[in-house]
């Protein structure tokens, strides 16, 4: 199905923000996904920038080159290429791991520098008087991999984000696999950490994670779906809308990109897509644990689930002065 979502947020008595999102769930084959009321099943809905969602197809082709084995990755290791990470101690060293491995080092990452995505981890920085670095960012284990994958296949370390570059040509085509559109067919931009992002309709996106995480990819696929389920807290961190789905339901698959983008994949080929039209990402939190609910039957089965969908809005002193609430149109 193919329907739009409104998130309402209200301080005290009133309405003071509304987020519209748009949303599609593929059946059980990853086929089609029907508009909003069952009408035309060749809608595929608007087309979205796929942004960080995009990570796990982009791993795919340095999983299928052999790339852990030639540098004896672990599935800690996939999990943190596939991720838009925390920036803790505990991401950064996974992504260090790979680097050393590759015999590169954080000087070769071409994301730029960033604070953790983790508040809690920013916090930390902070008082430790570090400054943003690009390890940190929340996709250096993209870029760490997509390194390694550069020197096992002989190709410039140099320009590896560039346009042209056989790294991202090798990264569009398992995105375009997954997506089942020809290469071509793709509209390109660049992501914020410089390499390329895709923007593709909804549904699409939406069927890609059904086959994900229903084998649907090959083993390359399957191993990536078992690293990322296996280690959440690598994929997102502790509080993050897609770590805390796959650990409330432990052969669920998910990730979320910037400006609010948010894929779902369940073992049985089903897929969801998520997209908050104006980039609010606080709407995912309260939108994918109701849409799993009405679509797929899956209840928010963990405290910190519960806290996401609740969305509450605090003050500066951590009072509660507003809420926030969601319905589906479908």
């Amino acid at each position: 199905m193919i329907g739009e979502a409104l998130v309402r947020v209200h301080r005290g008595a009133g309405v003071e923000s509304e987020h519209r999102v748009a949303w599609a769930t593929t059946d059980r084959g990853g086929g089609s996904a029907r508009a909003a009321g069952g009408t035309s099943a060749a809608y595929p809905g608007p087309a979205v920038y796929a942004r960080s969602a995009a990570k796990p197809f982009q791993a795919l082709a340095g999983v299928r080159a052999r790339v852990p084995e030639r540098f004896g990755f672990a599935t800690q290791h996939l999990a943190i290429a596939c991720a838009s990470h925390g920036g803790s101690d505990l991401h950064v060293g996974r992504v260090r791991e790979i680097l050393h491995a590759a015999g590169r080092t954080e000087a070769d990452l071409a994301c730029g520098p960033a604070e953790p995505r983790d508040p809690a981890a920013a916090i930390t920085l902070r008082e430790r008087g570090e400054r943003p670095s690009p390890v940190r960012h929340n996709c250096s284990g993209k870029h760490a991999f997509g390194l390694a994958f550069a020197v096992a296949s002989d190709w410039p370390v140099e320009g590896y984000t560039d346009k042209g570059h056989p790294l991202q040509d090798a990264m569009e085509r398992g995105m375009a696999e997954a997506t089942r559109v020809e290469p071509g067919e793709l509209t390109r931009a660049t992501d914020g950490c410089g390499m390329r992002t895709f923007s593709i309709p909804i549904a699409r996106l939406a069927a890609a994670f059904g086959r994900l995480a229903s084998g649907g990819l090959g083993p390359a696929g399957e191993r990536l779906t078992a690293a990322m389920t296996a280690h959440p807290e690598l994929v997102g961190y502790d509080g993050a809308l897609d770590t805390e789905l796959m650990r409330a339901h432990p052969r669920l698959v998910s990730k979320i990109g910037a400006e609010g983008v948010l894929g779902i994949g369940l073992p049985d080929g089903r897929g969801a897509a998520l997209k908050v039209l104006d980039g609010a990402a606080r709407a995912l939190d309260v939108v994918a644990p109701l849409l799993l609910e009405q679509h797929w039957g899956l209840e928010a089965r963990s405290a910190a689930l519960e806290r996401l969908r609740a969305a509450p809005v605090l003050n500066s002193r951590g009072e509660r002065v507003g809420s926030s609430d969601a319905t589906l149109a479908a």
